[in-house]
């Protein structure tokens, strides 16, 4: 049976606006809903709710039906073996004849999925598959969260210069007081001769004497 043929079970039934049927993964399948549900929001949605799916089960929960409101529509999700079909209805909607024929729906669902499935192109299970990750793990499209390094202020760089002169000028300082202290320490000579001129003022006198 095709996908039409399947959907159009369950639009049979009154108040029902639409369905739609993705793989596990998410990948939109086939769809029947009215024009102003453009394809790309339907393959948002369906990421979207197998993430959700994926989610309940890393937190072991079963989640085989859920029903989410949207405005004045109701969206109604039954999972089976390899996919999941989402139902949209408005409220007035007969419950029975509904569940009659979605589990009509389900009977024929997962064989239609393996079929789809196997003739899909390996790349859009890629694509599929990157957009569940991407919905299950949010930070893997940002940019990597490793600090990036801060540069050094431009201050610190011209510090090493300055303090260098100031070296210089330390041991320029430095040395010309180790040279004063040179010149202090050579005047002291001055005294030894003073005091050599003193030692020979009696020989002087001595030989006046014997004069």
């Amino acid at each position: 049976m095709r996908g039409e043929d399947i959907l159009d079970i369950l639009l049979d039934v009154e108040w029902v606006v639409g369905s739609f049927v993705a793989d596990a993964a998410g990948q939109l399948l086939v769809y029947q809903m009215p024009p102003e549900f453009g394809e790309a929001e339907l393959k948002r949605t369906t990421v979207r709710l197998a993430s959700i799916m994926r989610c309940a089960e890393l937190c072991e929960l079963g989640v085989e039906q859920c029903a989410l409101s949207l405005n004045r529509y109701q969206l109604l999700m039954s999972r089976f073996r390899n996919g999941f079909l989402c139902v949209m209805v408005e409220a007035p909607v007969n419950r029975r004849a509904l569940d009659m024929a979605t589990r009509i729906a389900l009977d024929s669902l997962p064989a239609l999925v393996d079929s789809l499935a196997s003739s899909a192109p390996v790349s859009e299970h890629t694509k599929a598959e990157r957009s569940l990750l991407q919905a299950l793990e949010p930070d893997a499209r940002s940019p990597s969260s490793e600090p990036e390094p801060i540069p050094e202020p431009e201050r610190a760089t011209e510090a090493a210069p300055a303090e260098g002169a100031a070296a210089a000028a330390s041991s320029a300082e430095l040395g010309a007081g180790l040279s004063g202290r040179g010149n202090v320490s050579g005047a002291s000579a001055v005294p030894g001769s003073i005091t050599g001129a003193v030692a020979a003022e009696p020989r002087k006198l001595e030989d006046d004497r014997l004069n």
